[in-house]
């Protein structure tokens, strides 16, 4: 199965790197995922500020794809191709069913070349979409996020957050994703993490929390392995 944590390939990469740049500076300065560091996200935008999209036109995984403005986070298998992303002002999940054939072409797309995201439209142009859905309103606002400083990592889970992974830890304050529904948050934490822990967050269920921003989409959102 090939699973991409942030949109396509190469560019996701690089984009990933970026938005974990600024949120270690983000954190140092005390100053998800507005998330300045993927895509140039405003997080501070609310569902209600945004403009809702039509995805009903949408036939084929090439015309969702072709409307993508920022890429979030992508992964496909012999079966599925599951691509989150902003299209416009909104954030969309899309899942579009493949076959030998088009798994083969996708697989055949050159993620070093600068038109890689025409050559994923290109190859996925007659996949058929089993879903669509805009996710936009499940965005948590900048000020939402910002009542979250001073609550304890518990308290996150106990309403309703999901620990994802640290992002950012060996330092004197730890970055952590937390995630609502298909959406990932940013979130910097006041404790010491060592770079090797693999605890399922309970280093930081205690300690407060000193900023969180918008971080993309959650993994699980775009594993092929749990389409819906």
């Amino acid at each position: 199965m090939l699973f991409e944590k942030t949109m396509s390939a190469a560019r996701a990469r690089a984009t990933v790197a970026a938005a974990l740049c600024l949120a270690l500076s983000f954190a140092l300065l005390v100053a998800c995922s507005g998330q300045s560091g993927v895509g140039e996200t405003n997080a501070s935008t609310t569902a209600s500020q945004t403009v809702a999209i039509d995805v009903s036109s949408w036939k084929t995984l090439g015309d969702a794809l072709a409307a993508q403005t920022d890429p979030l986070s992508s992964g496909w298998d012999e079966h599925h191709y599951v691509s989150v992303f902003r299209a416009g002002d909104a954030i969309v999940r899309v899942v579009g069913e493949l076959d030998s054939d088009s798994y083969a072409k996708i697989g055949a797309v050159d993620w070093s070349k600068e038109d890689a995201d025409a050559q994923l439209v290109e190859a996925a142009s007659a996949v058929p979409l089993v879903s669509a859905e805009d996710l936009t309103s499940e965005l948590v606002s900048q000020d939402e996020l910002d009542k979250l400083v001073g609550k304890k990592g518990r308290d996150l889970v106990d309403g309703g957050w999901t620990f994802q992974s640290y992002y950012m830890t060996g330092g004197d304050q730890t970055g952590a994703y937390f995630c609502k529904g298909d959406l990932a948050y940013m979130i910097t934490l006041d404790a010491t993490v060592s770079d090797d822990a693999d605890d399922e967050g309970a280093a930081v269920m205690d300690v407060p929390v000193v900023a969180a921003e918008f971080g993309g989409a959650a993994d699980a959102a775009a594993d092929p392995a749990q389409v819906r």
